[in-house]
């Protein structure tokens, strides 16, 4: 995952006013993936087309 794309799902969960806990949830993914995605690591994986549009 790019720094960029990490920066960005960071940011726009900010912008919704969810914890990292809750995207999580909505995503359907385990905190420890919205973690590693916002980290933007190469093993960073996080199902991109299922987050929650606000």
């Amino acid at each position: 995952m790019t720094t960029e794309l990490a920066d960005n799902v960071r940011k726009y969960r900010r912008r919704a006013g969810m914890s990292q806990e809750e995207l999580a949830h909505a995503a359907g993914v385990s905190p420890g993936a919205v973690r590693k995605a916002e980290q933007g690591g190469p093993s960073a994986w996080m199902p991109c087309t299922r987050l929650p549009v606000r």
